[in-house]
């Protein structure tokens, strides 16, 4: 069920720009509050809507605090000063520069909405103040991060993009394994795995090995900006570990579409964000199949017909994806590792781990670069709708889907 409250939810609001319900019709699920999952379902959907049909135009005082930075690009979440009264903008506002996680940012001008684009309000820097604000851990986190990235892996382009940074050569881009290198889930995940294994070593019980599992990624996510895929697979992360403590029954498929409904509640518009659905569906592509050599084939089909929308798609990544897998897992867990002797100020420890990963970029360097010389499928429409298909297929045989098109006979009768 909470699965089609999701899509419910993305129908809502892309269409909210177009028609967005006026405000006393967020009543209207009282109708069935003798039907709680139809109550909640529809409450959700008209609230998104609502908040996505918001616009603003004019000239504000804007005030507010930096929830994502990376690559010279800023999100900003705050409140504008409207009738006389400080209000809360609903929706993440952008800003062309690179500041701290959590830091303050003033500003008086122009914001206007922009109706079909994430973000919705872009900044002009010109009217811009900023300040830290303290106490911040995590901007003392990503500060650290930053001086990590810049001290010790801005000469070594493979470790600089799997911490953070940007990648400036091409043939990153042409291989397909570009997604490596774009802070995701697949990072998150990782490095969870790695710290399950490192505290069940240490002895640890499952639930506090699950909990404390979670600081290693969390630092992970914090340095290297708090970024969207990041962000998410951390709070499905965090979602299936605090449900399992409690001993709650769930689906792996119901926590994720939650979850991607509480980011739609908290800004409607990402719902015009390519990044919201490749993270999201190529999620939904792992957890829909058991088989875990086809895994890696889900979250490609699951973002390729987003991806195809804007660039290339190499599809032959999906075999330098599986290649690539476990050079990347031991680069993650030594740049971690590296990480966290460099908070302790131990540099000498630091500079060891990091050279014993050179072998593993050079590795990863030469398979980029052989796969970014195989052919690519045009971006557009076409394509689109081809790897749509291909992903729906694809769920349809080879995943399990509870709420679609799966039939109990095909249960029986395999």
């Amino acid at each position: 069920m909470i699965v089609l409250w999701f899509f419910l939810t993305i129908l809502g609001a892309l269409i909210a720009p177009i028609f967005s319900i006026p405000r006393f019709l967020l009543l209207l699920p009282l109708v069935f509050y003798k039907k709680p999952l139809m109550f909640l379902g529809l409450s959700v959907v008209l609230i998104v809507n609502y908040i996505g049909g918001i616009t603003v135009s004019g000239e504000f005082e804007f005030v507010g605090r930096v929830i994502q930075t990376k690559d010279n690009y800023s999100l900003v979440s705050g409140k504008i000063f409207y009738n006389n009264k400080w209000r809360i903008l609903g929706l993440s506002v952008g800003i062309y520069d690179e500041i701290p996680i959590g830091d303050i940012v003033y500003y008086y001008g122009k914001i206007t909405t922009r109706n079909f684009e994430y973000p919705k309000v872009i900044l002009d820097k010109s009217g811009l103040m900023c300040s830290p604000a303290f106490p911040n851990l995590f901007r003392k986190i990503y500060l650290l991060a930053e001086g990590f990235r810049n001290s010790f892996l801005k000469d070594n382009e493979v470790l600089y993009g799997l911490f953070g940074g940007k990648i400036k050569k091409d043939y990153f881009y042409n291989s397909g394994l570009y997604h490596f290198f774009s802070i995701s889930g697949a990072h998150v995940s990782l490095l969870f795995s790695f710290s399950l294994l490192l505290f069940s070593i240490l002895g640890f019980s499952k639930k506090v090995g699950n909990i404390s599992s979670l600081i290693i990624p969390l630092l992970f996510i914090v340095g290297t900006g708090l970024n969207l895929p990041a962000l998410r697979a951390f709070t499905y992360l965090f979602a299936l570990v605090i449900l399992e403590s409690i001993g709650l029954k769930f689906s792996k498929i119901d926590v994720l579409s939650a979850i991607g409904i509480l980011f739609l509640i908290f800004d409607a518009s990402l719902v015009f964000s390519l990044s919201f659905y490749m993270s999201f569906f190529s999620t939904l592509g792992i957890v829909s199949v058991n088989n875990k050599y086809l895994k890696p084939i889900a979250a490609f089909l699951g973002s390729a017909p987003y991806l195809s929308l804007f660039s290339a798609v190499n599809i032959f990544s999906i075999i330098g994806s599986v290649i690539a897998i476990m050079p990347i897992q031991i680069l993650l867990i030594l740049i971690s590792t590296a990480f966290l002797f460099y908070l302790l100020n131990l540099h000498f420890i630091t500079e060891f781990i990091l050279f014993i990963s050179v072998p593993f970029t050079v590795i990863i360097d030469k398979i980029t670069y052989f796969f970014s010389l195989f052919p690519h499928l045009p971006s557009g429409i076409i394509s689109y709708f081809l790897f749509s298909i291909l992903f729906f297929v694809f769920l349809l045989h080879f995943g399990h889907i509870p709420y679609i098109l799966k039939s109990k006979s095909s249960n029986t009768n395999p």
